[in-house]
């Protein structure tokens, strides 16, 4: 089977090389994640993101994190802090005692997020 297009910059094209170099099947990557070939398949479908749970999987899988935009923004560190600890947003506010819309702000780098806030958040990242 061919490899995809080495334009397709989509995670499904990424999933489906990282799978086809390694010569598995789709059972067998599905296998690898805990998941039913149809779910993985959705994955490799470009038609379902994986949840935040399964993203450092799919991070050590792939062998790069392909959410990762290479800066140190907050917006990035936020979401990279999540992946690596498999936090929804919801979750990741309960512990810093925020609310959840305003990780979505910052993750989204919407500009209405309070200096404050992003201390806040910038200093737990850190710690």
């Amino acid at each position: 089977m061919a490899l995809p297009d080495e334009n397709d910059k989509s995670l499904g094209a990424a999933l489906k090389r990282r799978r086809l170099v390694l010569e598995w099947t789709q059972q067998e990557t599905a296998n690898y994640f805990s998941k039913r070939k149809d779910s993985y398949q959705l994955w490799e479908w470009n038609r379902y993101l994986p949840h935040i749970r399964n993203r450092k999987k799919v991070v050590e899988f792939l062998g790069y994190n392909y959410w990762g935009d290479g800066t140190d923004s907050l917006a990035n560190r936020c979401l990279l802090y999540r992946i690596k600890h498999g936090l929804t947003m919801s979750e990741l506010a309960s512990r810093i005692n925020v609310n959840t819309r305003t990780i979505e702000r910052i993750e989204n780098m919407e500009k209405n997020v309070s200096s404050e806030m992003k201390n806040v958040i910038n200093e737990y990242l850190t710690n």
